[in-house]
């Protein structure tokens, strides 16, 4: 994860989670609390706080020092698989029993149901819009303000394992059917699916000036042009279970591979 100031956020299964400089990746500190398994982190909320998902709870720390700053309890014994953190600091884990859970203030409101297969990924859109990817083939959008389910996204014919949202609103998801697809912030219609992935899409990142990147189990690492889905460069980077694709400030791309010990800046 990446805050609003540039610093990278990232978490080993050696139980810490750790702040690095965005500008020369220097190690800035480790967050406060004792060693646990963080399935998922996320930035965001009006102080810029750093969220991270274990089982049952998401650990909250300050920003600014990284100290602890409390915990949110959720179902006991379920992995916080994903997370998203609206601007108010509405924050909303999804969860492998196909819920979403929601808090709001530091305190547990509510489950938005409504998938049917685990949930991959969460993304805060525009227009107060929420984006959740599923093994169920969809995209379910949602309310932030209220959890009201608006539309529904079909089109991926596989479980969709990432979906992310540009500065303009529009949409990316790339799934296991070997596709990006693109869609409209505004109304949700299909723009276009980009091909040339020969193996499962894992992550998909899209930076400020609508370049879009890929990762995907075929090996390779794709840049497509946003306004056209042509595929301009193809990168051979070998495949890592976990592969999450991140764009922070200035546009730098941060790869993340289990079982290294580095995060690749580029």
């Amino acid at each position: 994860a990446v805050g609003p100031d540039g610093t990278v956020y990232s978490a080993s299964y050696d139980g810490t989670v750790r702040a690095w400089s965005g500008t020369d990746g220097s190690h800035l500190r480790d967050l406060d609390g004792p060693a646990l398994r963080v399935y998922s982190l996320a930035v965001g909320g009006p102080n810029g706080a750093v969220y991270g998902g274990t089982t049952g709870t998401i650990r909250v720390w300050s920003g600014t020092d990284g100290s602890c700053q409390g915990t949110l309890e959720g179902d006991e014994g379920i992995p916080m698989e994903t997370l998203a953190v609206a601007e108010d600091g509405t924050v909303f884990a999804g969860a492998y029993d196909y819920s979403i859970q929601v808090w709001s203030d530091g305190k547990f409101v509510g489950i938005l149901t409504g998938h049917t297969d685990e949930i991959t990924a969460l993304a805060i859109g525009t227009q107060g819009r929420l984006y959740s990817a599923s093994c169920d083939t969809t995209i379910v959008v949602w309310s932030v303000a209220n959890g009201t389910h608006l539309c529904t996204l079909d089109g991926h014919t596989n479980s969709v394992l990432t979906v992310v949202v540009g500065l303009d609103g529009t949409v990316y998801s790339g799934a296991c059917d070997d596709t990006i697809r693109v869609w409209s912030g505004d109304d949700g219609r299909l723009l276009r699916t980009l091909l040339g992935h020969t193996e499962h899409v894992v992550s998909v990142a899209v930076d400020s000036g609508g370049t879009i990147v890929s990762r995907s189990e075929d090996d390779t690492m794709r840049l497509w042009c946003g306004a056209t889905g042509t595929c301009c460069h193809v990168l051979t980077v070998p495949f890592s279970s976990l592969a999450p694709l991140v764009i922070g400030q200035d546009n730098k791309l941060y790869t993340f591979d289990e079982g290294e010990t580095a995060i690749t800046m580029w």
